[in-house]
């Protein structure tokens, strides 16, 4: 499916010479759509002999694979888009799909990544499908997940339990980052956007938990070309194991010159990556996973009034490796290891001749273990270790100064939960998170109590707990003992689910403190401190229907959230920039199986974002006009061996703004991204296949 042009904010120097923001450019991965077919017995009616599957729009590095493999023959019901089809069906292969992703209160859907990247809108990416969900803000300047009233730092990435240091690609200023990982790698995808598993620090708003897939049964190889770039990849199996490796390049010179967008490009957005796992299961309590990833991005274009070539060059690594294993006595034991490198450098990033550099890594330990000690109680409990680094260098223009700052904040995590069912009906979980923050010398301790009530079809929840996180890099180099940020969530919700239907209402209130604040001193200079507060509290709406229209699947979602901070600069409690009081998405899916084609519509709607009027009392006193967008994306299977997709986002060409600077609107680089793809499968046993994963 689609790539979508990233976004990036570009590193300012302030007054005293620092650089303010982090992040700058990125863009996309290469799409791989996918459709398994599977064998169906003939019927003497003359009944079309295979069916075809559409299972995915596959992005960068990767795509599904089995979980495992058997023989059988048997009465299932199918799925093509929203057309459901039962038959008696000889199956060459049955998918059985293992859920280990933790159970999260607030967590609104388990989603197959096909429902993500055949999404109207999605491109492909994953971060951009979940800002559909309940509780999330659209981010069409910079495409990170807002979740709840939170920045995007509130929600972290975790694959396979061990945290992502840099999960979105760098982009350029005023283009939407994009995720650095195949949709396609992974087995399920949730959302925790409140009373995430404290199993999972490090996040104030909402937690990603991604699981990559444990085997691949298949040998493959695919190709794929479109009008942003080329790759390929492919899966070699063994004895208990496999091994995949996939490759992509994309390039936005030709989108460019289609649809040039505000941006004037002096080397267009180019993005090279490269990717390999291997999977070794020796028996089945067994699996032991290695995942490693490299990405270069590098482009130049023209910035400000005075046209400097603001250049960016990027490297990104990212090293996974996890060992689980379940015991005769019943014990499942994890354990793991991450290490996360990111090098960035920017020309002319503030003004004419300067340079900036950024780097940081990040090595994550963890190990855990977890057991049902009785029918009605289940244990867990871990321990943890993050060892950071962080550090930025700037070269002021017209001189030979330099202005260097480092830091290399430490964290050490011990956590214990406990599931109890007193009754049937009934769920208590009880959970505690100790940590040590190296820097500060300050230990926290944070309990959350979990409450389900089962009735039927019905689920009452409620979740009451404390979080905290690190404050940013960026900011502990400006004051070490900055102490962790802290907010109490408290959410209260209901559930319906039946028969492919799914109906979710969740209100939350959460309260912060310790957020960074600059606050006046005795010297002209203000004081960075943990002294910053503030709220958010809403309502999330969600109902997804499968089965009330033939072949036509939908889902829609509202959300209605008040958030006021006093942190950075800010002299009151305030609405934050990115936060908008009312979003709202529609997302329809219609299958025509005759045509082997799908239809996917996706329609996003948001109230103005706030700026700072100067002419109206009061701070972000003043609205932008709301954003809407309508996106499409058309899915063609020519042959059981060639996908042709194509999308576009934003087809009504609507001018967006993300509020205003001095006055002046932040628009994104591009009001419109349209994309068009093939996808090739190589092999006797993968049909519809195309991706290495």
């Amino acid at each position: 499916m689609p790539f979508v042009p990233v976004v990036c904010r570009s590193s300012l120097v302030d007054a005293a010479g620092h650089i303010s923001g982090q992040s700058v450019p990125d863009i996309f991965l290469s799409v791989c759509l996918r459709v398994i077919s599977l064998p169906l017995n003939e019927k003497k009616n003359g009944r079309m002999k295979r069916l075809f599957f559409i299972l995915m729009v596959c992005c960068g590095a990767g795509g599904p694979a089995a979980d495992a493999q058997t023989v059988a023959t048997d009465t299932i019901r199918l799925t093509l888009g929203g057309l459901a089809v039962t038959d008696s069906v000889g199956l060459d292969e049955v998918v059985v799909k293992s859920r280990r992703t933790p159970t999260a209160n607030s967590r609104w859907s388990d989603m197959h990544p096909v429902e993500l990247v055949t999404m109207g809108g999605a491109n492909g990416d994953l971060y951009r499908a979940l800002q559909t969900l309940p509780g999330t803000q659209v981010q069409g300047e910079t495409g990170r997940l807002l979740v709840r009233g939170g920045d995007d730092r509130e929600t972290q990435t975790y694959i396979d339990g061990m945290h992502v240091l840099v999960p979105y690609t760098s982009v350029g200023i005023g283009a939407s980052a994009r995720s650095r990982y195949s949709t396609f790698l992974f087995s399920g995808i949730n959302l925790a956007s409140g009373g995430a598993p404290l199993e999972y620090g490090g996040a104030l708003s909402a937690v990603l938990p991604l699981e990559t897939k444990d085997y691949s049964t298949v040998n493959k190889l695919g190709l794929n070309a479109s009008i942003v770039g080329a790759g390929g990849g492919g899966t070699r199996t063994f004895d208990k194991g496999s091994a995949s490796v996939d490759l992509n390049y994309q390039n936005m010179a030709l989108h460019n010159r289609i649809e040039p967008g505000r941006k004037e490009y002096d080397r267009p957005y180019q993005l090279l990556s490269g990717a390999t796992q291997l999977r070794f299961t020796p028996d089945d309590s067994t699996v032991a996973k290695v995942y490693a990833q490299y990405d270069r991005t590098d482009f130049s274009t023209y910035e400000g009034d005075d046209r400097r070539l603001f250049g960016l060059n990027e490297h990104n690594v990212y090293l996974n490796a996890t060992l689980r294993h379940t015991s005769d006595a019943g014990w499942e034991w994890f354990a793991g290891a991450a290490w996360s490198y990111n090098r960035r450098t920017v020309d002319n990033a503030a003004a004419k001749g300067d340079a900036w550099l950024q780097h940081q890594q990040e090595l994550h330990l963890k190990a855990k273990l977890g057991r049902h000690l009785s029918p009605a109680f289940r244990l867990d409990g871990g321990v943890e270790a993050f060892f950071r680094s962080y550090a930025t260098r700037y070269r002021f223009p017209a001189s030979d100064g330099e202005a260097e700052e480092r830091v290399s904040p430490s964290l050490g995590a011990a956590f214990l939960s406990g599931a109890y069912f007193p009754l049937e009906q009934l769920k208590v979980e009880a959970s505690v998170r100790a940590e040590h923050h190296g820097q500060s010398g300050a230990t926290e301790v944070s309990p959350r109590l979990a409450l389900n009530w089962f009735q039927g079809d019905v689920v009452l929840t409620a979740v009451a707990g404390r979080y905290t996180q690190l404050t940013a890099d960026s900011l502990l180099v400006r004051q070490e003992g900055l102490r962790p940020e802290v907010c109490w969530q408290y959410n209260a919700g209901l559930q319906y689910r039946r028969d492919g239907r799914l109906v979710k209402v969740e209100a939350y209130y959460k309260k912060y403190s310790r957020l960074p604040l600059w606050e006046d001193s005795e010297g002209a200079v203000p004081v960075l401190t943990s002294g910053g507060y503030g709220y958010s509290k809403g309502i999330d709406l969600f109902l997804a229907d499968r089965v009330s229209l033939r072949n036509l699947e939908y889902r829609l979602s509202y959300t209605y959230n008040l958030p006021r901070r006093r942190t950075d600069h800010d002299s009151e409690l305030t609405i934050p920039q990115y936060a908008t009081r009312h979003n709202a998405s529609v997302v329809v899916k219609w299958s025509l199986p005759r045509l082997r084609t799908v239809l996917s519509l996706t329609d996003r709607f948001s109230s103005g974002r706030p700026w700072h009027n100067p002419e109206r009392p009061g701070l972000m006193n003043d609205e932008v006009k709301p954003y809407n967008s309508l996106d499409v994306g058309l899915t063609f299977l020519p042959s059981k061996k060639v996908i042709v997709h194509a999308s576009a986002t934003n087809v009504l060409g609507r001018r967006n703004e993300f509020g205003r600077v001095d006055g002046r609107p932040v628009l994104a680089s591009m009001d419109r991204f349209f994309y068009i793809g093939i996808f090739v499968t190589l092999g006797k046993h993968a049909a519809y296949d195309v991706s290495s994963f």
